[in-house]
């Protein structure tokens, strides 16, 4: 017997879905629903503090809702959660999800929110990401999974891929392994696909002849007229768009100043390739990338080859530091920039940063709510939250990038 209520959305909630409340009180998260309608829903998961649910039935629909614009979608493809919000609604929804996890989680004021976040740039809604991680189905092509499933969803294109991978999934076909992440330069027109398949027994064919394949395969992107080496296991933005904006957004974030290094050595904490040293530092800058991939160590080595031969032989060399965060012995730094994983800084990464005494902290967060665990955690280490600017890297789903600015908080003399 279905378990079935009838419900009023109240808002949409981190991680994408809809928040409504049951008969009883308890809050209910829901896949697909949009704030303001009236739904029946099913109870798929029932716990004593909340429950989640699938439609039934749309009573009241919004009118931001609109039929998904991929195909593939509508036939059950998960890769894109949101593509039943209409796009001009994505970014006010993303940015009220941002101040909500502000004040519920980072314990500020509505006030303060008000006055502290803005809303940034996006990136086009199609024909974006240079980057895709797709799933080998039994005939060898490719597709992606249902939400919240193994199953998969056979696709020949994919809206928001670049063209230059589009053209990959039409025609590749691969054998003895799972999964493959296609990766293309969009400034450069490379393309090269990585088979994750330990045993090395994978093959794909039907691929262009340009394209380059292997774990040791790469790619280079010039982003703000700076090219950069990226190897397929290292991680890189969703595409050259994002990056570009994003280097920009820090670039306002941490000033002029901070970035020529008049404050002291920049830590670009959770470097990756070494995209905001590279792009936004200048060589003579002392600077110190902090990275626990070995590939994106290798690539920044590549990236950042300037900027090491330039300090070698000086008092404040630059340096790669390949481990964690958490492991690293703190230096004095003018400057931090900090682009942790999804699951965000944490106490010992965030007490790691203090102890740099640096004057500002740029924060890159790809989830709100550990971004704004993150932030609460740095203002009670000494700092003072100026600005979060949030910016849609990911339209067409609930994924959120911030960047915050934090400005350590002058000492109180006796």
């Amino acid at each position: 017997m279905m378990n079935v209520e009838k419900v009023k959305v109240e808002r949409m909630v981190a991680g994408g879905d809809a928040m409504a409340r049951l008969a009883d009180g308890r809050v209910v998260f829901i896949d697909g629903a949009i704030t303001g309608e009236r739904v029946a829903i099913e109870i798929t998961t029932n716990k004593r503090d909340f429950a989640r649910a699938r439609i039934i039935e749309i009573l009241e629909a919004s009118a931001h809702r609109v039929a998904p614009p991929c195909r593939f979608v509508a036939a059950g493809c998960g890769g894109c959660g949101w593509q039943h919000l209409a796009i001009d609604r994505q970014m006010p929804t993303k940015v009220a999800i941002v101040g909500e996890a502000l004040r519920r989680t980072a314990k500020i004021s509505e006030g303060e929110i008000f006055a502290l976040v803005a809303k940034g740039g996006s990136v086009a809604s199609t024909a974006f990401r240079t980057t895709l991680r797709m799933a080998v189905l039994q005939d060898g092509s490719l597709g992606f999974r249902r939400a919240a499933s193994n199953e998969l969803v056979a696709t020949t294109e994919c809206l928001v891929g670049h063209a230059l991978l589009n053209e990959i999934i039409a025609t590749a076909r691969a054998t003895n392994t799972d999964e493959v992440t296609l990766r293309c330069g969009a400034s450069t027109g490379e393309r090269a696909v990585w088979l994750h398949d330990e045993r090395g027994r994978g093959r794909i064919m039907g691929l262009p002849d340009d394209v380059n394949v292997g774990v040791e395969a790469l790619v280079h992107e010039k982003v703000v007229g700076v090219t950069l080496r990226i190897m397929m296991t290292s991680f890189f933005q969703s595409s050259h768009a994002a990056a570009e904006l994003l280097v920009e957004t820090v670039r306002e974030a941490a000033t002029v100043e901070a970035l020529s290094g008049h404050h002291g050595r920049v830590i670009d904490a959770y470097g990756g390739v070494g995209l905001f040293a590279a792009t936004l530092l200048k060589p003579e800058v002392p600077t110190t990338l902090i990275e626990t991939s070995e590939s994106s160590c290798r690539d920044a080595k590549v990236n950042l080859a300037e900027h090491l031969r330039q300090t070698r032989d000086t008092a404040s060399p630059s340096q790669i530091v390949r481990g964690n965060v958490e492991q690293w012995s703190p230096v004095e730094a003018g400057l931090v920039l900090a682009d942790p994983a999804r699951t965000g800084l944490g106490p010992q990464a965030v007490s790691k940063l203090v102890a740099t005494n640096a004057q500002r902290i740029v924060l890159v967060s790809c989830d709100a709510v550990a971004g704004a665990r993150d932030l609460r955690l740095l203002i009670d280490g000494g700092y003072e939250l100026e600005k979060v600017t949030v910016l849609d890297l990911f339209p067409h789903t609930p994924h959120i990038e911030t960047v915050s600015v934090l400005q350590r908080k002058a000492r109180a003399t006796r």
